[in-house]
């Protein structure tokens, strides 16, 4: 089947594939044949892709298998991988890119479908999480995903619809904003984007900043200096676009008192601890990128925003413990959400976020992490299903929205790379086994990771995308080790570049631990 047709069928696409192969339709006993004569030395490469993990005696049984197993949805996830016909490229916007064409010519273009009951491609929300399993194992089908949706966030759809939520009729998409995905595969995926209606996204306040995070963590993992500079004008677009939600221009966004981000039935008003540090730290990574890409104007334009939205988001939502949902003045405005150090997540994966370019005091994203480990972890469900979104204060979980009190798979993964990161190893690995557990041994539901389930064994979105954040706990840990390494070093020999041994440099810190 080298054909792939998508509902609106209104054009052919051959798969990856048929470049080796052939596109006739007749290449079963070649394929046959090829797999027959490789299938030994496959076997040998994937343990020995997968054997220094394996062989840690350091690390659990179920996270060697959550690890790897998890994996299941980036070939089961509705994927495609498709060639990328020459002329099928836009002239005007491939131009600007210089390395467009080279990749998404040579690698392909990849997609794979937010969950197997989510049917959008390349939901760009959520693949903010998934994208470490495709970064550190596959960096240029990242990549070219990423070069996807530059080109799809320079284009717009004026075509007016209305959205579910809210009644308004809004345009399907605007240019300069990130989309929320790519696509519908029973339309025309990447020629019409933006399949999901509930809400006008285009007002979300996590998309854009979720595309700069990428960017930079992609450039800090690959040190693919043109792949920088070629998303570096993408990125000044869509933050440009996000300035308009800073209203009171005090350096720091406010949320629309509506669920207008990732957590899309969780409302949120004002400064709010999830978006607010989103875009904390992607305004850090302008800085970054600024100053690599020699536009001094700009690196102090973002200075001056970090520096006055650091002193906003600190004041108006850190309370001694952690920071506050948001800054509305309902009850819930106080809850713990797991997630709010997702900023930090991504700082400290890019080799940011401590020392010099350190973002949110130390002290503080350590205490937050720590109240959320005994919270939405230890006091939820006896510490043995990972942790729940919302938690109150007083130890109830926050049941003010259908989302609050559910547990996203995915997030926990991420907030378990992220205490990893803070030296709270043990807490994240409690907090991501509670997680593994449920999923895989309690609900059965092995191969089929849900987005999220709550605590009485109700689970919703089955085979999702969310959870190959996992991958970044492994990252985490590879960091770390590298981080210990250099201290146990002597002196005299830190910083000669004079090692013996295979040593991955902070931009090579990838997660297949084989040199090839």
């Amino acid at each position: 089947m080298p054909r792939i047709m998508f509902g609106a069928k209104g054009q052919v696409y051959y798969r990856r594939y048929t470049r080796f192969f052939g596109s006739d339709g007749d290449a079963a006993p070649a394929l046959s044949h090829y797999a027959l004569c490789q299938y030994a030395d496959w076997e040998e490469r994937i343990s020995a892709w997968q054997s220094p993990v394996l062989d840690d005696r350091s690390l659990p049984a179920w996270y060697k298998s959550a690890l790897f197993n998890e994996l299941y949805f980036l070939a089961d996830g509705g994927t495609i991988w498709l060639e990328v016909p020459e002329d099928s490229l836009p002239e005007e916007l491939a131009g600007s890119m210089c390395q467009l064409r080279p990749i998404l010519t040579e690698y392909g273009r990849f997609g794979y479908l937010e969950g197997q009951e989510y049917r959008m491609y390349n939901t760009y929300d959520v693949h903010f999480y998934a994208s470490f399993a495709l970064i550190m194992l596959w960096p240029k089908l990242e990549l070219s995903l990423q070069y996807d949706m530059a080109l799809a966030t320079l284009r717009e759809d004026l075509t007016w619809r209305r959205y579910l939520m809210s009644g308004v009729m809004a345009p399907v998409k605007r240019r300069n904003v990130i989309p929320h995905d790519i696509g519908d595969p029973d339309d025309e995926p990447w020629l019409r984007v933006n399949a999901y209606v509930i809400h006008d996204t285009a007002d979300w306040k996590d998309l854009n900043l979720k595309f700069v995070l990428q960017v930079y963590r992609d450039y800090y993992l690959t040190g693919d200096q043109g792949f920088l500079r070629d998303m570096w004008p993408v990125c000044l677009a869509v933050m440009e676009s996000e300035m308009k939600f800073d209203k009171d221009q005090d350096g720091l966004i406010e949320n629309g008192g509506y669920a207008d981000q990732t957590y899309d039935a969780w409302v949120t008003t004002g400064p709010s601890a999830y978006c607010g540090g989103l875009w904390l730290a992607a305004v850090a990574m302008m800085v970054q990128m600024a100053a690599i890409c020699g536009t001094q104007d700009i690196q102090d334009k973002f200075s001056s925003i970090l520096s006055r939205g650091q002193q906003a988001y600190e004041r108006l939502l850190w309370n001694g413990r952690y920071y506050n949902y948001d800054c509305s003045s309902q009850p819930q405005s106080c809850s713990i959400m797991s997630d709010q150090c997702a900023g930090q997540w991504f700082l400290r994966a890019s080799g940011l976020g401590e020392g010099d370019t350190e973002v949110f005091p130390t002290p503080h994203v350590v205490r937050a992490l720590q109240t959320i480990f005994e919270f939405n972890v230890q006091a939820f469900a006896g510490g043995a299903m990972g942790a729940v979104n919302g938690m109150q204060p007083h130890g109830v979980p926050d049941r003010s929205s259908v989302q609050s009190d559910e547990v996203w798979v995915g997030v926990v993964y991420g907030l378990a790379a992220t205490m990893i990161q803070e030296g709270l190893t043990w807490e994240g690995f409690q907090t991501a086994e509670g997680c593994y557990r449920t999923v895989w041994e309690r609900l059965g539901l092995a191969f089929q990771t849900p987005e999220a389930y709550c605590q009485q064994r109700v689970f919703r979105s089955l085979a999702y995308m969310r959870p190959l954040s996992i991958w970044s706990m492994q990252l985490a840990l590879q960091q770390q080790q590298q981080q210990h390494k250099k201290a146990s070093r002597p002196k005299a020999e830190q910083g000669t570049g004079l090692s013996t041994g295979f040593k991955l440099g902070p931009k090579e810190v990838m997660a297949n631990p084989s040199p090839e």
